[in-house]
């Protein structure tokens, strides 16, 4: 176990160094490309009461990549926003002809930078939280409103639409999966990454290509605190497989829009079929 431990921490500090050296190779020069999935900033339908958002692109810890929300709309035309974008008027009005915004989601403790604009817009609105969430001193600080926090059981508000679970690791991570049942469409935010390397900067390109955040897996900085959630993640990662979705969303790269179950397995080969040590 402490070999184990030691290899992790080593995984960790590798991500940690290839980014601190992205960061710094970012004055190259080089004509970044456009990561993100235009149209920007609109809904646009991917199945029945379903619609994704395509945004930013943001940067995160140097890096610049596409995001994306997922907004559901429950049987009595309550709009569920999850992970939600950067506000706009304009999004917020095509937003609102889907149905009522009635709740905000932040399913991980990275994935809530943008809710508090659309808390203002939106006052009436609940915000749900992973378990975690409230805990971040970042958070605390932002005089983010937090509602409610989600675990294992999907609250009363969605249940006849949507089965939901948590993977917790090391580290204070986790997240919250959720799988609409009508559609079988299974949402994440960073379980998974699948960036398209054309559309990547060289150097960061590289990078995430050795993090693996290009393969439709999880990438390596994040299997680090996957792993050290021993058991119970591990557990968690397998009921969502068992959950057989039809499509996969996630908030970085080009979702699985077909084969969902197959590629979500593959996906997570690294954690739930092999006993290596392999990162």
């Amino acid at each position: 176990m402490r070999d184990r431990t030691k290899a992790i921490i080593m995984a960790g500090g590798a991500s940690v160094a290839a980014v601190g050296l992205w960061t710094l190779l970012r004055s190259a020069g080089d004509a970044d490309p456009d990561p993100a999935y235009p149209p920007l900033d609109r809904p646009k339908p991917l199945t029945d009461d379903i619609w994704v958002v395509d945004g930013g692109p943001i940067n995160a810890m140097g890096l610049t990549l596409p995001v994306r929300m997922t907004i559901v709309r429950l049987g009595d035309g309550d709009l569920i926003l999850h992970s939600p974008t950067r506000y706009s008027p304009e999004l917020a009005a095509a937003v609102a002809e889907l149905g009522t915004i009635r709740h905000l989601v932040a399913p991980n403790v990275a994935h809530w930078t943008f809710i508090a604009d659309w808390q203002r817009a939106y006052p009436a609105t609940t915000m749900w939280s992973a378990p975690g969430l409230s805990d971040r001193a970042q958070v605390r600080a932002s005089g983010l409103r937090i509602d409610r926090e989600l675990d294992d059981t999907p609250p009363a508000e969605w249940a006849d639409a949507l089965q939901q679970g948590v993977v917790t690791g090391a580290a204070g991570f986790s997240e919250m999966w959720f799988l609409h049942r009508p559609s079988r469409t299974l949402i994440l935010v960073d379980l998974i990454e699948n960036l398209e390397p054309d559309k990547l900067p060289p150097v960061q390109r590289m990078l995430m290509q050795a993090a693996a955040a290009t393969q439709g897996t999880t990438a390596r900085y994040l299997r680090i605190p996957v792993r050290l959630g021993g058991d119970a993640a591990k557990a968690a990662v397998r009921a969502m497989i068992a959950l057989q979705p039809e499509r996969v969303v996630f908030a970085h790269g080009t979702i699985f829009e077909r084969d969902g179950a197959a590629r979500l397995a593959r996906a997570f080969d690294w954690l739930v079929e092999s006993d290596d040590q392999s990162f």
